[in-house]
């Protein structure tokens, strides 16, 4: 009998996400992540205590992707960039996107915890929102947050005009960030 196979946290994690990619965060199964890696679930409850803490390192991937997708954009914007990150990931995982945010549960809580600090830092870089304090930086991610989550939700569902490309709908995004940036200006004058 040849050694048994190793698997790492990383390894299972990558599996459950290819899984959270096609069926959703709670088509997640212990079994099917054996399955997707070709092993027993001897090796997944070696690295996790329960389905809980997979969900949770899995959160901390879904978090990475979106810090990747956010890195890979630089349009010397930050904040056009965050849009254009944030359609990305709606479009390119729709299904986990819908689980984040369509379904009632605390991922999303968990998720907006770890990432709004982070696009704080990213706004406070954009020239165009310089001179707005971190409250103030807030409420315009908030109101953006509001009108990017309604657009994402129509790309994940696919229901779009089919000849909207990306750059439409970034163009439809910085006309909304312009128009709450400059009603934010105009309210602190």
């Amino acid at each position: 009998m040849g050694p048994k196979v190793k698997f790492t946290k990383g390894q299972i994690i990558d599996a459950a996400f290819e899984i959270a990619k096609t069926e959703g965060i709670d088509g997640i199964t212990i079994r099917k992540i054996a399955e997707q890696m070709g092993s027993s679930v001897a090796p997944i409850y070696v690295n996790f205590k329960n389905i809980d803490e997979l969900n949770e390192a899995l959160i901390e991937k879904i978090i990475s992707v979106s810090q990747q997708l956010l890195s890979e954009e630089s349009s010397g914007n930050p904040f056009h960039d965050i849009g254009r990150a944030s359609l990305r990931f709606a479009s390119e995982y729709s299904i986990i996107f819908r689980d984040l945010v369509m379904t009632n549960n605390s991922r999303i809580k968990v998720y907006d915890e770890k990432i709004i600090p982070a696009l704080i830092e990213q706004m406070k870089k954009d020239p165009e929102l310089e001179g707005f304090t971190v409250d103030e930086l807030k409420t315009i991610l908030l109101k953006m947050k509001i009108f990017q989550l309604g657009l994402s939700v129509m790309v994940a569902h696919g229901l779009l005009p089919k000849d909207y490309e990306i750059q439409d709908l970034m163009d439809l995004l910085s006309s909304a960030a312009n128009d709450v940036i400059l009603s934010s200006r105009l309210s602190k004058s």
